[in-house]
């Protein structure tokens, strides 16, 4: 699983017959959630309950949990009578959804630089260093995914576990959109020299100054949305 998607953990009960089908449906949540994020499963794309099932070697009990799941987390939608499917979302949404999240990020950050450790602002520097060399080969890929990792730690590191909840329900939404904004070359490294900004800041003990820069980077990120609105293509993220 990979961690930054923050995909909400099923409540499995105690018996040992619910505990297998709890963990199946759990592994059937993580995988379809991995295959939304990498882009294998696109926007729109029609999901079967037996196709799923069949793939990962499991019965139809477990996948229709594990749909109901990523439903509630805003990755797929289910229609009576069509079945469920990869969310399809267009302009207007993901900027409502970018609005909001980049205040929570604002804030987290704020917060964040009071209560970083040395270790985790290490951490957070390792991040940006590896997006530099991810940017540089031109790995969408890996910069992506370094690229989310690096906003759910300052997000985590805020201590603030109600606006960590908001924070993943609207990432899991937006990051159906997120990357296209990635995809013309330069902006990678253009986007990590504004991550280099927010970290020196952070660095410094610097919450206002912190939260300035990532207001900054949250800007263009919504202003290449705007910008770009005319060539979205939701397969392509």
């Amino acid at each position: 699983m990979i961690s930054y998607l923050a995909i909400m953990s099923v409540s499995i009960p105690s018996s040992s017959e619910s505990q297998i089908s709890g963990s199946l449906a759990l592994r059937v949540e993580r995988a379809v959630a991995q295959w939304i994020c990498t882009g294998e499963l696109s926007a729109g794309q029609k999901l079967t309950e037996q196709e799923l099932a069949d793939r990962l070697g499991v019965s139809r009990g477990p996948v229709r949990e594990a749909l109901r799941a990523l439903a509630d987390v805003g990755l797929i939608q289910i229609e009576q009578n069509r079945g469920a499917s990869v969310r399809k979302i267009g302009l207007e949404e993901p900027i409502e959804i970018h609005d909001v999240y980049s205040v929570l990020e604002e804030l987290a950050t704020r917060s964040a630089v009071r209560l970083l450790s040395g270790t985790q602002i290490e951490e957070l520097t390792a991040l940006v260093e590896s997006m530099d060399g991810a940017a540089e080969a031109e790995d969408l890929d890996r910069y992506y995914a370094l690229n989310l990792n690096f906003h759910q730690r300052v997000a985590e590191g805020s201590g603030n576990r109600r606006l960590l909840s908001i924070y993943n329900r609207l990432l899991n939404e937006l990051h159906l959109f997120r990357r296209f904004g990635l995809m013309q070359r330069g902006e990678m490294q253009r986007s990590n020299h504004e991550h280099r900004r927010i970290l020196e800041k952070i660095a410094a003990g610097d919450p206002e100054g912190a939260a300035e820069a990532m207001r900054n980077h949250t800007s263009e990120r919504r202003r290449k949305m705007l910008l770009r609105s005319d060539k979205f293509d939701p397969k392509s993220h």
